[in-house]
């Protein structure tokens, strides 16, 4: 595993993405629409970090479904949903 972690702020229409290193400081962040050019505009944030196929960046998320889920999932990046709003 990188140095390189993703959180993704779900929502219906858009995602609040952050890029953190493995001290918690921040690279980058951006918020992409649900959308094709949402999708190209994620895959070159974390491309820019240094996301590939042999090493790729793993994604916490704020939802365990949906179509941007499945597509973290096919491209092979490690997903953790982090499921909010539970009580414990």
């Amino acid at each position: 595993m990188g140095s390189v972690f993703c959180g993704i702020d779900w929502s219906e229409h858009h995602h609040d993405v952050a890029l953190v290193d493995q001290n918690g400081q921040l690279l980058a962040k951006r918020r992409i629409e649900e959308t094709s050019t949402g999708w190209a505009e994620l895959l070159a944030m974390l491309a820019m970090a240094g996301d590939h196929a042999e090493d790729p960046i793993p994604v916490a998320i704020e939802t365990p479904r949906g179509l941007l889920v499945a597509m973290l999932h096919a491209t092979g990046r490690p997903v953790y949903p982090i499921v909010t709003g539970q009580v414990v």
